[in-house]
């Protein structure tokens, strides 16, 4: 009898499943498709599997060697049981004709364990007097369904198969004279034949619901097959078989689709039925309808399919209906993930797939009807003042200056939510369209389309379905490389442009100077003036003020300019800028950090704040610096953010005056964090010491830098997962028992690193030390129709702009990209497919003619 308190689980037939994929390589094609890694009961044999596929996808040979050498490289051989323990598995199974059959016991194991969480989780639901029951009841109708499509199989079937059961259906409805067939799938159909296709080659016909993309794709593969007799395979991942094959039956015959869809078929119609279906019977045209389909098990499926029938050409319809292997954050990066692997099997099989996609509403929301690359669904775009940080330099570059560039190395994040490099490999102009501005609490913003998407913590999310409290994430801090001596400024360069910047004057027709109560400042700037350039200072003294005036040795004439207003003029660009337009020029972000913290203590000594607040109430520290310049605020907020400290921009405006703009540093360990990296000069660099001090006292409570309150959706599946209940995991963690009281607040860092010592999971790991701040939406502004631009980043599909991270488009992967739309909507002939992108080729735009009688397309002469 099986012990009750241990999970369902076949060890023998994980063994099996492992050692015959390694006695025998082209084992895994049985079960790719069925077996994931996570249905192994033993963690060391998923290990192994994940590896098997992992050379599998990339086809790879699977044998000891190899297995054993990707095991080492993720640092997991020793773990799994070395080699000795894959030469064992070989003995498991003297052949590998019984696979399926252990591979069919390993996922039966692994559906029951399933079974048994989601039952637990109900469990806890109910117990939870918190929970309505319509909640509970829909979590466990969710989670019944879900284990029920799991353990559903299709495959292709031969349309020989599906005409048989068409035909039946089409017997009975003659009989009915004319009654319904039940309920309309609300698609067009449409016939053409699109020539060119080239091998390797990913092609998107993309259009708005109804339009008639599935027609048209499914017209192009009935062509091919029927008469090219090319093997053609199509995942229908919408509409049935059956459904397919009806339409398949209307463009061969001929008919009347309007009496194929009731019955009334005549004995002409109905011979030329029968003459259709011989010759679709006789074509090499494959059908798999399974929904919900991985891009595994599409690639395994039609590896299959060419190793047997050579296929030719596939069709996916549609891209968004697919499903990624992998867990991803949102069906945004999902579809990107989709995007690219169908590319790859393109690659790999060296044959067309042409893939449909849905386009985004805002074709409709512009006069025009011509559609643009920028309407795919899960694409978005930026203003053209967006700013992107070059990773490989620190400079900060408009994305609309990136055009016609190639591979841009920028900074992108990762599945483990951390900053790394990336490159961006194209940018493009979308045409324009409406734009909205995205404020946040930290005062950064962006401004960016309606189906741009931001990443939330639960996933990406487009801008139109975000509101004001929803929290995104942005850069904590921005890391690049570290400058090797090119533009590199002088130490005194830097202390007087940054003094310049604060108290400085250097307008055109007036005297440049420098202004400040502090002798000891002064004398910094006079020192690193004499020191650099060819200029006798003097000074003026005002009440309690000095004027450091800046003059030059030489008489000044045309052509002959002082040395420092050459400077700031020629080469940095920043002369003759009032209070007002002052602005940090582009040669600070390229230099390194210990250099950007020598520029931000000398600026923070001019216009800057370190206030020791001796009152009882309010923060004990006040860090700041302020400016009349909104830019400049903005810049020097950035260069903090170079050296990992977070900051809030706030303004403010007093009666009679202008807006007055602050960068704050606040909390704790941010405020340690400048005093330590920046400190001060002059008296600014006593109070650095004193604030140190008092830091040292104060308890850290931080209410803005906090992991959003839905992490404790992932918290609680890894609670379930480690089997504690509610009361035990506050136990462990020390907290009086809540139950579920908590989950509606967010988690600072800290609590939850403590968090991840109970329940040490990579997801909650990753959200505890990540390169990522939780900034809160504040406003989203409407801001007309401008133009917009775009970038691709293949390896991570999402990039900093504004030091956000923003997605990008999924288009990069395609090498056609063709729109199906109606230029009248009055006319109902009237098409066009307009080809907007052709990696190998030029754009066109086609004019395609629409018979309803036909349910056909042609082209403008008459011909298909």
């Amino acid at each position: 009898m099986a012990n009750p308190k241990i999970p369902p689980h076949a060890d023998d037939a994980e063994k099996s499943v492992l050692g015959a994929i390694l006695i025998d390589k082209d084992a895994i094609v049985e079960v790719a498709e069925a077996v994931k890694a996570e249905m192994f009961y033993n963690e060391n044999h998923g290990l192994i599997y994940s590896a098997m596929i992992s050379l599998y996808e990339n086809r790879d040979p699977i044998d000891l060697i190899t297995v054993s050498d990707w095991l080492k490289k993720e640092k997991s051989l020793t773990r799994v049981g070395g080699m000795a323990y894959l030469s064992a598995l070989t003995n498991e199974v003297p052949t590998a004709a019984n696979i399926v059959k252990y591979a069919s016991l390993v996922k039966e194991t692994y559906i029951k364990r399933q079974m048994i969480s989601a039952a637990a989780t109900l469990g806890e639901l109910a117990f939870d007097e918190g929970n309505n029951l319509e909640t509970i009841l829909d979590t466990a109708e969710r989670a019944v369904f879900s284990l029920s499509q799991s353990n559903i199989k299709r495959s292709f079937i031969p349309i020989k198969e599906a005409l048989a059961e068409s035909f039946d259906r089409l017997d009975e409805l003659q009989k009915l004279e004319g009654g319904l067939r039940g309920v309309a799938t609300g698609f067009s159909d449409l016939d053409d034949v699109l020539a060119g296709m080239q091998e390797s080659n990913l092609i998107i016909l993309a259009a708005r619901p109804g339009v008639g993309k599935t027609a048209l794709a499914t017209n192009i593969a009935q062509f091919a097959a029927v008469e090219k007799k090319i093997p053609v395979g199509i995942f229908s991942l919408e509409m049935s078989n059956l459904e397919l094959v009806d339409r398949m039956l209307v463009g061969q015959a001929g008919i009347d689709a309007w009496k194929m869809k009731t019955g009334n078929l005549k004995p002409d119609d109905y011979e030329k039925l029968s003459e259709a279906m011989g010759i679709l019977a006789d074509s090499p045209l494959f059908i798999d309808d399974t929904p919900g389909q991985t891009i595994l098990q599409m690639r395994t499926k039609a590896r299959r399919l060419h190793a047997e029938v050579g296929l030719k050409l596939l069709v996916v319809d549609y891209l968004q209906l697919a499903v990624g292997d992998g867990r991803y954050e949102s069906r945004v990066q999902e579809v990107g993930a989709i995007s690219q692997g169908l590319k790859n099997l393109a690659r790999e099989l060296q044959i067309p797939v042409l893939a449909l996609s849905q386009l985004s509403r805002a074709v409709e929301s512009r006069g025009e009807k011509i559609p643009q690359l920028s309407d795919l669904r899960e694409s978005g775009c930026l203003t053209g003042d967006t700013l992107i940080v070059r990773q490989d330099t620190g400079e900060r570059v408009k994305i609309e200056d990136l055009v016609g560039k190639v591979n841009v190395p920028v900074l992108a994040m990762n599945k483990e939510n951390k900053l790394v490099p990336a490159k961006i490999s194209r940018a493009f102009s979308s045409g324009k369209k409406r734009i909205f501005e995205l404020r946040l609490k930290s005062g950064r913003m962006v401004k960016a389309s309606a189906n741009h998407p931001f990443h939330k913590l639960d996933g990406w999310t487009r801008l139109d379905q975000l509101k004001v409290g929803d929290r995104l994430a942005v850069a904590r801090e921005v890391r690049v490389e570290e400058n090797d001596g090119e533009n590199e400024l002088t130490d005194n360069r830097l202390i007087l442009l940054a003094h310049l910047i604060g108290d400085g004057c250097y307008l055109a027709r007036q005297p440049l100077h420098y202004t400040n109560s502090e002798p000891e400042l002064i004398e910094e700037v006079r020192r690193a003036a004499v020191a650099e350039f060819s200029v006798t200072p003097r000074i003026v003294s005002q009440k309690s003020w000095q004027h450091l005036y800046l003059p030059a040795t030489i008489k000044l004439a045309r052509g002959k300019r002082n040395p420092i207003v050459r400077w700031l003029d020629e080469d940095l660009g920043v002369f003759d800028q009032h209070s007002r337009e002052k602005r940090i020029p582009e040669v600070i972000f390229v230099q390194s950090t210990e250099k950007i913290a020598l520029f931000l203590r000398h600026l923070w000594a001019t216009d800057g704040c370190i206030h020791i607040n001796s009152k009882e109430k309010g923060p004990k520290v006040r860090i700041y610096y302020a400016s009349g310049s909104q830019q400049l605020v903005e810049q020097v907020s950035h260069l903090l953010l170079r050296l990992g400290i977070m900051n809030t921009i706030t303004s403010s405006r007093k009666k009679g005056y202008g807006d007055m703009w602050l960068v704050v540093v606040q909390g704790k360990v941010e405020q340690f964090k400048f005093l330590q990296l920046i400190g001060g000069v002059g008296v600014k660099k006593e109070r650095a010491s004193r604030a140190i001090e008092i830091l040292d006292e104060v308890i850290e409570n931080p209410n803005n830098d906090v992991v959003p309150k839905e992490v404790w959706i992932d918290i609680e599946k890894a609670r379930v997962r480690a089997r504690l209940t509610t009361r035990e995991f506050h136990k462990k963690l020390g907290w009086a028992y809540s139950g579920t009281q908590r989950h509606h607040n967010g988690i600072s860092r800290k609590r939850l690193e403590r968090i991840c010592q109970v329940l040490p999971e990579k997801r909650l790991v990753d959200l505890a030390g990540s390169d990522l701040y939780w900034d809160e939406i504040v406003a989203i502004i409407d801001c007309g129709v401008v133009e917009v631009f775009d970038a691709t980043v293949p390896q991570y599909a999402n990039f900093l702009a504004n030091d956000i991270v923003v997605h990008n488009s999924i288009e990069q992967d395609a090498d056609v990209v063709m729109f199906l739309y109606k230029p009248d909507d009055n006319n109902l002939e009237q098409y066009k497919l307009n080809i907007a992108k052709h990696r190998n080729g030029p754009m066109a735009q086609i004019d395609l003619r629409f018979k309803g009688e036909k349910i056909k397309f042609f082209g403008v002469e008459g011909r298909r």
